[in-house]
């Protein structure tokens, strides 16, 4: 069974930003042992097809092991405060899609879940060469998180990017007139990203490389789904 080990040299920061909506974690050295994940996907992850995970991920993934969830779930308690976090999966993920690929909705920003209680997570195995992580606003609306009574405005969103084919032509990669970037955080290997899963977010490319199907080239990461029951007993004082 793989072990994957905390840092107990992590460095835990909460990203400040003007609007209470963009509550966003930044962890560095999360594990103590990332190589073992690296090598796991190098010589034992079977990356099957692009939509194979059932989502719209503009790549290839498979589901890690237990163990995995189990140290998402330590860190998580750690920089939410709350006992027994649910940690729905994590996959790692290469992502291969050319920018002439993309359907409209993997050309702008999205979200994972509409809910306040569903939560997501990046860990960088890449370096930032690869982009990063950001988040951003809906301009028409002033949205920067879609909950359940948003569903709609989703499908409006798919709508005003097929409308705007020169500004949203591939991967979203700064500004338009339809979204506004609020916040990027920069790959750095061993970063872990954590945000509500209805704040509206998408991957930032920056390197022709981070298309590559090649784990030791490609932009290499692994996405966790995790849920934060309020019910639950805070450890830490809001």
């Amino acid at each position: 069974m793989l072990e994957f080990i905390l840092n107990q040299a992590m460095y835990v920061e909460k990203i400040q930003h003007t609007d209470p909506d963009i509550s966003v974690y930044v962890v560095d050295n999360f594990l103590a042992n990332p190589e073992v994940l690296v090598e796991y996907a190098r010589e034992k992850a079977y990356f099957g097809n692009v939509g194979d995970d059932g989502t719209a991920y503009p790549g290839i993934r498979d589901r890690l092991p237990s163990s995995y969830d189990e140290a998402m779930g330590k860190v998580i308690e750690l920089v939410y405060g709350f006992q027994n976090p649910v940690v729905h999966r994590s996959m790692i993920s290469l992502t291969t899609l050319q920018p002439t690929q993309l359907s409209a909705a993997q050309r702008m920003p999205h979200v994972d879940a509409f809910s306040d209680d569903q939560y997501a997570a990046v860990h960088y195995l890449c370096g930032e060469p690869h982009g990063g992580t950001a988040i951003y606003r809906y301009r028409p609306r002033s949205l920067v998180k879609i909950r359940r009574d948003d569903r709609g405005v989703m499908d409006e969103m798919i709508e005003s990017v097929r409308g705007h084919p020169a500004e949203h032509s591939g991967y979203l990669s700064g500004d338009t007139s339809l979204f506004k970037q609020e916040l990027v955080v920069k790959a750095r290997l061993n970063r872990l990203v954590l945000y509500p899963s209805n704040l509206l977010h998408c991957a930032m490319l920056s390197s022709p490389d981070s298309l590559d199907s090649d784990t030791s080239k490609g932009r290499l990461s692994v996405a966790s789904f995790f849920r934060l029951e309020q019910k639950s007993q805070r450890l830490l004082s809001a």
